[in-house]
């Protein structure tokens, strides 16, 4: 039920439930985000320790949090599609959530993933696709607090 841009809708949706190709995409994106946590660690310590936190939670699986669900939404081009996609991506997280299963949307578990032929071809990505970050879905074994959200910047004119 989520806008879109003159309603195109430029989004489809992959659902990855098979557990071999979740270790494949664990292989893909895993070495990719261990990289980045090296360089993470030098330019902002706060956030590689926060991250590292996360990471220390889920040893196992420390991208998809060895979650039952792995939801693609892939979009395609129409000029709106940065936004149409992330606003399908909230509403996923919201109406999962509404029915009380946990989501959390997952940058690092897109790294990667079109340089391997075998994950392009399983999620039949064509070259005018984009690839956002992927959903992890699951009924959640704990509900933690929210972290404390900033007060908005609002500028009245």
């Amino acid at each position: 039920m989520a806008p879109s841009g003159h309603n195109r809708q430029p989004w489809r949706f992959v659902v990855v439930e098979n557990p071999a190709v979740k270790r494949k995409l664990r292989q893909i994106t895993l070495p990719r985000d261990q990289a980045m946590l090296l360089r993470l660690q030098a330019t902002d310590p706060q956030l590689y320790a926060a991250i590292q936190k996360v990471v220390q939670s889920s040893p196992e699986d420390p991208i998809y949090y060895s979650a039952p669900i792995i939801l693609f939404v892939i979009g395609t081009g129409n000029g709106t599609e940065n936004m149409d996609c992330a606003i399908v991506c909230q509403n996923i997280m919201l109406a999962a959530h509404s029915i009380g299963i946990g989501s959390c949307m997952v940058g690092a578990g897109r790294r990667g993933l079109v340089d391997d032929p075998d994950i392009i071809n399983v999620l039949k990505l064509s070259e005018h696709e984009t690839i956002y970050p992927p959903i992890v879905l699951g009924y959640p074994q704990s509900h933690p607090e929210p972290p404390p959200k900033k007060l908005p910047h609002i500028t009245w004119i």
